[in-house]
């Protein structure tokens, strides 16, 4: 009976450890801090986060440029299409991303956050300057339709990079310290963030090395109240340029997997040109990328 007892209480307290771990764990009871303790603790972390990804070289970045493969994962949980891509940022707001798949098809649409969707192959290069957009493939350049449109605007106030270089000192954002939690087998800190436009962001820390785990952008629908959450994920930092860059990233959209993007390679403060982030530039490469660019992706298959 000892024994069954002994049993019994250890499993209740591997239950009790599992629930624990299995969401943010808030101080415990007669260890909660006030609202300055708890800014104050946050802003601590989040100084440590900034130090860990390269402190002034990160605070400084003005332009990006990376490559690599991003996977589309279809309602079935299976990967649809694997798309090799550029993608070149003029902070805070110009974007310039080339995608080439192998095959006969163009894209079909746009996913979340406005990535396009492939169906068997293709190519895209899409850009953006604040709130203009345009594309180009194989038929010509366009403008980007309205909710690409919204969707990479959105995607520039949300993003993390945006938020820890440019928005801790935003009026009316707020700032608390929400505990810790269980991660991939890693110990964990959660910051919790929420601005003036009633957005709410929640920022996962790796206790130990102080690396982003996880960045989560939380929305309601004003008509239904249905509320939704996209995580990034975030593995595998290597340093380009003094910048602590994750090779590994997760998207993913209450909770199911919408692309996982692998980089090859970054560069920081390369001094892109702005004329990569308009239609003037798309449109003088418009017949050279349809036409030879399309033929080339064919040929490399």
């Amino acid at each position: 009976m000892r024994l069954m007892l002994r049993a019994a209480i250890c499993v209740a307290l591997l239950l009790a450890l599992a629930a624990a771990y299995g969401k943010p764990a808030m101080a415990q009871p007669g260890q909660e801090m006030l609202p300055e303790e708890s800014a104050a603790k946050a802003r601590q972390v989040l100084q440590q986060v900034i130090s860990a990804l390269g402190g002034q070289a990160f605070m400084n970045v003005r332009d990006t440029d990376c490559q690599g493969r991003v996977a589309q994962y279809g309602l079935s949980g299976g990967v649809m299409v694997f798309t090799q891509f550029r993608d070149m940022w003029l902070l805070p707001d110009k974007n310039r991303t080339e995608y080439i798949t192998k095959g006969e098809n163009a894209f079909t649409g746009y996913l979340l956050e406005g990535l396009p969707v492939f169906t068997h192959g293709g190519f895209i290069i899409s850009a953006f300057d604040g709130d203009h957009g345009w594309m180009v493939d194989k038929s010509g350049i366009s403008d980007q339709p309205e909710d690409a449109v919204a969707a990479f605007v959105e995607q520039v106030k949300s993003g993390m990079d945006h938020m820890l270089r440019s928005r801790l000192n935003e009026p009316g954002l707020e700032v608390h310290y929400a505990g810790t939690d269980l991660l991939d087998m890693k110990e964990a800190e959660w910051i919790e963030f929420s601005d003036r436009d009633h957005r709410d962001f929640r920022l996962a820390v790796d206790k130990l090395t102080h690396l982003p785990l996880r960045w989560v952008v939380a929305t309601r629908d004003p008509e239904t109240r249905e509320r939704t959450e996209v995580t990034t994920s975030y593995v595998q930092y290597l340093a380009y340029d003094g910048v602590k860059t994750p090779l590994n990233i997760v998207l993913s959209h209450n909770d199911r997997k919408i692309t996982q993007t692998f980089f090859t390679a970054c560069k920081y403060n390369s001094n892109l040109s702005t004329q990569l982030f308009t239609r003037a530039s798309l449109q003088q490469r418009s017949s050279e990328v349809s036409k030879k660019g399309y033929k080339d992706s064919k040929d490399s298959k």
